[in-house]
């Protein structure tokens, strides 16, 4: 086996380019090459000590002509970092465009997207947006934010296309889509002041790709999600050759998945998995349902090898799963009889148990996923029996804990077979763990480098590993705040005072909100806590005076036994306060507003708690039998108005 050493004398550095900086370097790493180790501690101190590290404020190593190449993420540091944009004078380009799932703090909006205000200001200088993978948290939000942006170029895999038109629900829409595919072995990308080299890397996803971007001055390397499987069952191997020759070419910044940092050794190669999955689905002669996540396509083209080799009929449960193996299917990843794999329906009933295998999404144990309905017995075409086997090929993603340990235990109750990583192994993880972030480091040797991802628990277990394998802390850049940007100079990198301003865009049905400005979150979440408590006054449309009783309805605020009670003191009290504040002679609006204050606090004396209150008003004609039209009606005041903004 070659050895670091021998790697690194095969890598056909370039002493012909003009960038003395750039030459310099390479020389620096050639001559302690000699007497050195590539991976001893005197040769990594030496390539990483510099005057940053005894400069206490390295903003003064910024020369007054410097322009600097800008980086950050378009989404909260609390979420992820699969969305970041790169900017140097009037150029910019967008690293995928990442999504995340609501959960019960976003009051289950459906999903949130990146904050596009930025790059909406300055969509001149957008040039065109890269997609590293075909991941649903890498590409959802194009089906959002590609209208805002007239539709820019995107640069792609075939897979990664494929699916990123499935996410349109108007195909009309997605024949809008401007693209153009990368093969990463040919195509090096010169547009503007940006050179992009792609370099494939291991995921669970096929034609996943790593992003070398080359500026008029250094090298940025943003690994995408990434881990290194020396032994693929599939997909090929990472291309540590090239990732090699790009750390010798100089490699300023380094932009990092963090997830997987934590955990020792290396990652699981697939090819086990396989042998795992592949010996389970021979030995099994039950019904086998394998829940696993959609997006892993390679873990997917593997069970279906699997059970054509089993003699067993395919049937697939959910969307998602449908529509990537019919994508797999149209670009060859897949090359069965279309008869041996069908969608779920009633006629998985009609087979022998032993030729049945079901390939089904709600491994992670969503509300109306297909398997979470199944521990239910909501499912419309399949009842769960109890010598049935079911293989979970996947662990929960940290936040979804609850709800499949919850599903777990439903399908425990049933006495079904029930095989999970904890049995054996029959999941590996798509991001690389201790030892593949190690080589990475070895191979790219960056100046700086950006651990991303979150939980913030893998973002620092990556720096101190960084700084076991003898990177100064000076050159680990950890924002701790939103918006912050991260900008390169020649001299130093740096996390600049400067923030942008980012809000957390959320996505509910159709409908697009920002959630610091919108009240949509603040009435679910007092709802959610409080409850409601409308107050209906019916008022006279000359005089302003109250004609009849005060309507009152209310929603999760008090008990039953209690409702009669409160109810009357409310409304005793919205009265009286209504009468006094009319000697004023207001508006109703604004004795309506004043009375909600009012409300506030005199609820608050009694139960110690306060709803959503809303009080509403009807302008009433005494002076005639029916009330006044529709038009003239005013059914309460507005949101704004509730809210006082």
């Amino acid at each position: 086996m070659m050895s670091e050493n021998n790697l690194f004398w095969n890598l056909n550095i370039d002493f012909s380019k003009k960038n003395k900086q750039k030459r310099w370097r390479q020389n620096q790493q050639v001559n302690w090459a000699l007497d050195k180790d590539l991976t001893s501690e005197a040769f990594l101190r030496h390539l990483w000590k510099t005057e940053l590290d005894d400069i206490k404020d390295p903003h003064k190593l910024i020369k007054k002509w410097e322009k600097p190449v800008k980086i950050w993420s378009l989404m909260w540091l609390e979420q992820v970092w699969q969305c970041m944009f790169v900017e140097y004078e009037n150029d910019l380009i967008i690293i995928d465009a990442a999504m995340e799932f609501t959960t019960h703090a976003n009051f289950w909006a459906d999903y949130i997207i990146p904050d596009i205000s930025y790059v909406k200001k300055n969509i001149k200088k957008l040039r065109w947006i890269i997609i590293t993978h075909g991941h649903l948290d890498h590409v959802w939000s194009l089906r959002d934010i590609l209208p805002e942006l007239w539709y820019p170029m995107i640069y792609t895999t075939p897979l990664s296309l494929g699916i990123i038109k499935k996410t349109f629900e108007n195909p009309k829409d997605s024949e809008k889509i401007r693209y153009k595919i990368i093969d990463p072995d040919v195509d090096i990308l010169k547009l503007w002041c940006f050179t992009l080299e792609f370099v494939p890397v291991n995921h669970n996803i096929p034609e996943t790709l790593a992003v070398s971007i080359h500026t008029p001055k250094w090298i940025i390397f943003n690994s995408a999600d990434f881990k290194i499987d020396h032994t693929p069952a599939i997909d090929r191997p990472a291309d540590l050759a090239k990732i090699a020759r790009i750390g010798a070419e100089w490699v300023k910044l380094y932009i990092w998945d963090s997830l997987g940092s934590n955990k020792k050794w290396r990652s699981i190669s697939e090819k086990e998995i396989w042998e795992n999955l592949d010996e389970l689905i021979q030995k099994t002669k039950t019904r086998i349902l394998i829940a696993t996540f959609a997006s892993n396509v390679w873990r997917i083209i593997q069970i279906v090898n699997s059970a054509i080799k089993a003699n067993k009929t395919i049937f697939l449960s959910g969307r998602s799963m449908v529509n990537n193996i019919e994508i797999c299917q149209q670009l060859g990843y897949i090359k069965v009889p279309k008869w041996y794999i069908r969608k779920l329906n009633e006629e998985v009933d009609t087979f022998p148990d032993d030729q049945v295998l079901i390939l089904s999404t709600g491994a992670q144990g969503e509300e109306f996923a297909a398997l979470t309905r199944m521990s239910r017995n909501e499912h419309n075409f399949l009842q769960l029996r109890k010598w049935d086997t079911i293989l979970m090929s996947a662990t929960p993603i940290p936040g979804n804990e609850w709800s499949v340990n919850t599903m777990i235990n439903n399908l425990i109750f049933k006495d079904i077979h029930l095989i999970t990583n904890d049995d054996i192994d029959v999941h590996a993880s798509g991001h690389g763990c201790m030892e593949d972030h190690k080589l990475m480091l070895s191979l790219l040797r960056p100046e700086f480098f950006l651990p991303y991802f979150m939980p913030a628990k893998e973002r620092y277990a990556h720096k101190n590993l960084a700084m076991d394998m003898w990177m100064p802390e000076s050159r680990i850049l950890m924002p701790m705040k939103n918006g912050e940007i991260i900008e390169m100079y020649d001299d130093v990198v740096l996390i600049w005072k400067e923030k942008l301003k980012l809000d957390t865009v959320m996505v509910d049905w159709k409908w697009k909100w920002h959630m610091s400005g919108e009240y949509v979150i603040k009435a679910r979440s007092i709802m959610a806590e409080d409850g409601v408590l409308a107050l209906i006054f019916k008022v006279d449309a000359k005089s302003k005076e109250l004609v009849g009783n005060i309507q009152i309805e209310s929603r999760g605020f008090v008990y039953s036994s209690e409702v009669k009670d409160i109810h009357t003191k409310v409304v005793e009290f919205a009265r009286a306060k209504y009468v006094e504040n009319s000697k004023r002679k207001m508006p109703v609006k604004d004795n309506l507003k004043i009375l909600k204050e009012d409300l506030w606090e005199f609820i608050m004396q009694i139960i110690w708690r306060v709803p959503m209150i809303m009080p509403m008003f009807v302008y009433i004609n005494k002076d005639s039998k029916d009330d006044v039209s529709r038009d003239e009606a005013i059914l309460g005041m507005t949101l704004d108005e509730q809210w006082g903004e």
